[in-house]
């Protein structure tokens, strides 16, 4: 039973991740042609899963530091942006 649970939850994982893809190529029409920083937003993720790889040497570890950088980037974004609407 833990096992078919498992897999199951691989494959909604799965799912997940191809539906952000799909929609992440769907939408990059749009934003790189409005600007370069668009292209910038969709090449960072695999920039900085290169360098960690590097430095780390396993994709695991990447994926790890990949992950956690994105998210303390995106948490540094809600509260600079936070801070910006509060005082203006």
């Amino acid at each position: 039973m833990v096992e078919a649970l498992v897999y199951l939850c691989l494959i909604v994982i799965g799912i997940c991740l191809l539906m952000m893809v799909g929609f992440g190529l769907k939408n990059a029409g749009s934003t790189l042609a409005q600007s370069k920083l668009g292209l910038a937003a969709f090449g960072l993720p695999v920039l900085i899963f290169v360098i960690a790889f590097a430095i780390d040497g396993t994709a695991t570890g990447a994926a790890v530091a990949t992950a956690l950088a994105l998210t303390l980037s995106g948490f540094l974004a809600l509260l600079i942006s936070g801070a910006r609407s509060l005082f203006s």
